[in-house]
């Protein structure tokens, strides 16, 4: 790299000199085959070290930029966050604001200071791009990195990304579909239904159909019994009826057919509804599930099934105040770490985790990215 030698005297760059390393950059060599076990032999080391010289050239090299076009923040050690101190340039999708004071996240921090739009000071002192790595992401391996890695590659990409909000639907958003889903899943799978729906003025209506339906399955009305041949008799013997000891098998007795096996629902009022209950039952194939065979409902998350961003389309019309439906909601897994069931899947989308096409982002030990686009029907 050609070393610019300048005046003490004159602390200004010429003209040319602002051309030539105004975009200046450095590409590293391409160091062949990756190695995926240490071995430590004198080729891998002279491959570190020529690694580590190339990573030195591309943080050293100098970059001239306009002052005036470089946002101004500086650390906040109480927030752990870099305040902002001036703004320029677009900022709509950047930062979040605290009592009347805006801020930066880590990730968008280290962004902007990478794309030379931003300067930020540390105890009034400049804060380099390899001390801001220290600074911002910290010295301690985390999941800092890798949130910064797919926030820089999402954003170079195209894509608008903003820190995950949980969603909290309102009373208003909620269905007629959301209430009937709510309550099977209540009465089949013991799932209690949640707040929202249940607050909502539908919720009270819907239930109050869905049992009128399960009276009118359970009970069938006057007419339908009228129209099952057995006429109505208003005279009542007086007399008391002797019980038959032994049962004669006819479908029509409601007490043969207790004796053998009792009925899910309630019965009913007349012997022929009964034996016509009867005969539809049997023809069902009844399976007794045990307690392992339903999914443990678990309104925990681990870490590495949690949502970290949202991504929206510049074209869009993107406002953060008011954030319409995202277009993919993402979820990092650490490396070794396992995708995410069907089961775990679905139990975020129950508990409104995601509420958008899941992109599950898995980050490898060698800092490399693949994405897994997962739509939920």
């Amino acid at each position: 790299m050609e070393l610019v030698e300048i005046n003490p005297t004159n602390t200004f760059l010429s003209g040319e000199q602002l051309i030539k390393h105004r975009h200046l950059e450095i590409e590293a060599p391409c160091g062949g085959l990756k190695r995926t076990q240490n071995e430590g032999s004198a080729a891998e080391l002279e491959e570190i070290t020529t690694a580590l010289a190339n990573l030195r050239a591309q943080l050293s090299v100098p970059r001239i930029e306009r002052l005036g076009g470089r946002a101004l923040a500086t650390w906040d050690e109480e927030q752990q966050a870099a305040a902002i101190l001036r703004k320029d340039g677009k900022f709509e999708s950047f930062g979040y604001s605290v009592q009347g004071k805006q801020y930066l996240e880590y990730y968008e921090a280290l962004f902007l200071l990478e794309l030379g739009r931003l300067q930020l000071e540390y105890h009034g002192v400049n804060v380099s791009v390899e001390q801001a790595y220290v600074l911002l992401l910290g010295e301690l391996e985390s999941e800092k990195f890798s949130n910064y890695l797919v926030y820089s590659t999402m954003s170079r990409a195209g894509y608008i990304v903003v820190r995950h909000k949980r969603h909290q639907p309102t009373t208003e958003a909620v269905t007629r579909a959301d209430c009937i889903w709510a309550l099977l899943e209540e009465r089949t799978g013991n799932i209690p239904v949640a707040s929202h729906i249940r607050a909502s003025p539908l919720y009270a209506i819907v239930e109050k159909r869905m049992e009128d339906i399960k009276q009118l399955i359970v009970w069938p009305n006057i007419k339908e019994n009228e129209n099952c041949g057995e006429p109505i008799d208003f005279k009542f013997d007086t007399r008391k009826r002797k019980a038959n000891t032994v049962s004669n098998g006819d479908p029509g007795c409601k007490k043969a057919c207790l004796s053998t096996a009792k009925s899910l629902v309630e019965l009913p009022k007349t012997e022929a509804t009964f034996a016509r209950f009867k005969s539809v039952f049997n023809k069902f194939d009844i399976v007794q599930l045990k307690n392992r065979d339903y999914p443990a409902v678990d309104d925990t998350i681990l870490p590495s099934r949690r949502i970290s961003f949202d991504l929206y389309l510049h074209n869009e019309g993107f406002k953060k105040r008011t954030p319409k439906t995202p277009t993919f909601n993402v979820m990092i897994l650490p490396p070794d770490a396992l995708f995410p069931t069907h089961s775990e899947i679905a139990q975020s989308q129950r508990q409104q985790l995601h509420t958008a096409p899941l992109l599950v982002v898995s980050v490898s030990e060698s800092k490399q990215i693949q994405a897994f686009l997962y739509y939920i029907s």
